[in-house]
């Protein structure tokens, strides 16, 4: 994955946790970046390719605070990501 510098923000929304959360795209190629407020201190960015609808689909279910099929940080606080 390349510089995030080269990725457009297509949507952004931060929880009252403080989590922040980001929809990426470059080009065909999208992303998700989620990042997450103290104890954590983290970033981690979820390559989607050209599945932009997936993509889409992941960060609206996150937004709204729907059970994701893949939760991102409970990987990644067990160190599975």
């Amino acid at each position: 994955m390349s510089d995030l510098s080269d990725w457009e923000q297509q949507a952004h929304y931060e929880t009252d946790g403080g989590d922040r959360v980001t929809l990426l795209r470059q080009g065909e190629e999208w992303a998700i970046c989620w990042s997450y407020p103290y104890p954590h201190n983290g970033s981690q960015v979820v390559p989607y390719g050209q599945h932009g609808g997936q993509a889409v689909d992941a960060f609206v279910t996150s937004r709204e605070g729907k059970t994701l099929t893949f939760d991102s940080r409970t990987a990644w606080q067990n160190g599975s990501v």
